[in-house]
């Protein structure tokens, strides 16, 4: 493997969760009992709840990284075409995105966050996520949420390699929606669009999506044909 990914020019193996563990990530977020519910609190409980459950959606949807996520503004969306770009500013390769289509499923989940107050949630607010005191919330603050809300209560919290104390699994989920995607192509049609999912994934080295082309589960369907 390590010779594969060498020349492949792959720099890391991505890890990810199952169909069946996001589904069971969904699910905590939204039974997640951990949330404000004293007296003249209990609606910033429900709204940051569901403003937790519409952001991860997001970024396993759309597969966004963490700040990309957390920075998405509601100019950044067109809505009568139900397409997103994600401005250069907030990821890798400073470039704006393609047109992203955005799934019907997670425009009905927006459509239940966008039902809390406007005025007294988002206080002008141009970012799709505010948090209580800060225009959006940070990419830190969601790292923290996705560890000490869903994944150490359902047993999938890992330290990755080489990053002990510091937690990058919300990376997980856009990587889990590579996979997804990968899988979905190979079954109907016996192989990857590679140039497909590297515009998805907005890779600007097609060497980054080779990454999810080296497991070896992969390798061995491959070997089998």
């Amino acid at each position: 493997m390590e010779h594969l990914n060498k020349i492949s020019g792959v720099r890391h193996y991505p890890k990810w969760f199952t169909e069946e563990e996001i589904q069971v990530i969904f699910r905590q977020i939204l039974e997640c009992k951990d949330y404000w519910s004293k007296k003249g609190y209990a609606d910033w409980g429900k709204f940051f709840k569901m403003r937790d459950f519409a952001l991860i959606a997001s970024m396993y949807m759309l597969a966004l990284r963490p700040r990309e996520a957390c920075e998405l503004k509601f100019t950044d969306f067109d809505w009568a075409r139900s397409i997103l770009r994600v401005r250069g500013v907030t990821n890798k390769t400073k470039k704006d995105s393609p047109p992203i289509p955005v799934p019907q499923l997670l425009l009905k989940i927006y459509n239940k966050y966008f039902a809390f107050s406007r005025l007294r949630f988002w206080h002008g607010s141009k970012y799709l996520f505010p948090s209580f005191s800060n225009p959006h919330i940070s990419s830190g603050t969601l790292k923290t949420i996705i560890r000490e809300k869903v994944l150490k209560p359902l047993g999938l919290w890992e330290i990755p390699d080489g990053c002990i104390g510091k937690a990058r699994q919300s990376y997980k989920m856009r990587h889990s929606r590579l996979r997804h995607i990968r899988n979905k192509q190979y079954k109907e049609t016996g192989q990857v669009d590679i140039f497909s999912l590297a515009n998805f994934a907005r890779h600007a080295d097609i060497r980054s999506t080779m990454a999810y082309l080296t497991d070896t589960e992969y390798l061995r369907k491959q070997i089998e044909l």
